[in-house]
């Protein structure tokens, strides 16, 4: 009986170093996966632009970690992501400057726009320009 009461003990020591090693790389694969699921939306609004030749709005609720793809008159969502607790990739952090930005078909977006998510001390930014284009960036 002593001898599983020591094995339990062992067992229990060894998980928790595991988890305290291994959580870390979790979280910055979290962040890694958000950034780039953004980048990929980015690219869809604007390919969504493109195919119905009308702009599109891409909205960020940063309260809520939350954002959406709809049609600029907002009778049609085409997308709608969660970042937060309840959603997949649980942030600690996701912000936007600006909130809101339109995607024409022709590609320019009405502003240059950055998103920035993380957990703990790990970021990642996920950068709009005008001319379109999506980059991803670490955050010293």
């Amino acid at each position: 009986m002593i001898e599983l009461l020591i094995v339990m003990v062992v067992m229990v020591i060894l998980a928790s170093i595991t988890y305290i090693r291994v959580a870390p790389t979790l979280e910055r694969g979290r962040v890694r996966g958000a950034a780039n699921v953004l980048a990929g939306d980015l690219q869809y609004a604007q390919l969504m632009a493109a195919k119905i030749g009308e702009p599109i709005v891409f909205i960020v609720d940063p309260a809520a970690k939350e954002y959406q793809i709809a049609e600029r008159d907002g009778d049609s969502v085409y997308r709608l992501r969660r970042f937060g607790a309840d959603g997949e990739y649980a942030l600690g952090e996701f912000t936007a400057v600006p909130t809101t930005v339109q995607l024409f078909p022709n590609a320019i977006v009405s502003q240059s726009a950055t998103y920035t998510l993380g957990i703990g001390s790990y970021r990642r930014r996920v950068i709009l320009t005008q001319a379109g284009q999506v980059k991803i960036k670490n955050v010293p």
